[in-house]
């Protein structure tokens, strides 16, 4: 009997709404009492007018100092690539790129968040399927969740934002780096803008991430996750990994502890141009 109902919900609704298939997802997870105990508790640290104030802050800080690693990074490039052995990949025009695509996410972003403070989803967490379950539903679970529903909408604010920023001076990086000039460079970036290219869509969809603090996490801090999770009660002696995680590599990315990361060594060696990238964030925030 249970089937039956749940394919008569399925066969009524509408598969293209990823919304709507978040809600039914969460529906048929049945809560345990951790879950309810969990969401209260996570809710209730998250509820401080403090932490609403320092998220917005450090998303706006952020999303204003990403045209400026973009200006260190073209100047960088500049050096490098020829020692490299390689053509410049990284442009000073990448910065207005950035500064309009921003203004040009905000519109929606405001849309993003509205969307996120009415479902309860943020859109791109619900186009990527990953769906969060609730343990209280309804109108009790809308005013419990409050406070973690209030910083998914300033994220999906800013997600937008950082999106379209990157994707942005992303088109206009892989016009230049394909050599194009004049014409045929605003011919390509029209080209790109309408139609982006999956490789565009997912580097600009990680930028976005990587400057909300949500990136997905390493290996070794997946398997930490893994472990608290297992146990509940892990879970409200340490109820956050990833941001804090992502926020602290961040820092010291832009600190002069940021010459010890493997990964700007390996790119060096690699002559890939990320490392002008991570060369302007360490100079730039030393």
């Amino acid at each position: 009997e249970k089937i039956g109902d749940i394919a008569a919900i399925l066969v009524k609704m509408d598969i293209n709404d990823p919304i709507a298939l978040n809600n039914f997802i969460r529906s048929l997870q049945k809560p345990k009492l951790s879950d309810y105990l969990i969401e209260l508790y996570y809710n209730s640290i998250l509820s401080s007018p403090k932490t609403h104030i320092i998220n917005a802050l450090s998303n706006t800080v952020t999303s204003l100092t990403a045209p400026l690693e973009r200006a260190g990074a073209a100047a960088v490039e500049r050096v490098v690539a020829p020692l490299s052995g390689r053509r410049v990949e990284r442009f000073l025009s990448e910065v207005p790129a950035d500064v309009f695509g921003a203004v040009e996410g905000l519109q929606e972003g405001i849309a993003a968040a509205l969307s996120t403070l009415r479902t309860g989803v943020r859109p791109s967490q619900a186009t990527k399927w990953e769906f969060r379950p609730r343990a209280f539903q309804g109108k009790l679970g809308r005013a419990i969740n409050t406070p973690s529903t209030a910083l998914e909408a300033a994220d999906a604010l800013n997600y937008s934002i950082n999106y379209r920023a990157a994707l942005n001076a992303n088109i206009l990086r892989q016009a230049r780096s394909e050599g194009l000039k004049g014409a045929a460079l605003k011919s390509r970036i029209v080209e790109l803008k309408q139609a982006p290219t999956e490789g565009l869509i997912k580097a600009s969809a990680n930028t976005a991430e990587y400057r909300l603090f949500r990136q997905e996490p390493g290996e070794i801090v997946s398997r930490l996750i893994q472990l608290r999770d297992s146990a509940p009660p892990l879970r409200l002696v340490i109820p956050f990994l990833r941001t804090p995680v992502n926020l602290l590599k961040f820092g010291l990315e832009r600190s002069p502890a940021g010459v010890l990361n493997p990964t700007l060594w390996k790119n060096l060696f690699a002559k890939s141009p990320a490392a002008s990238d991570q060369l302007a964030r360490l100079f730039i925030g030393s």
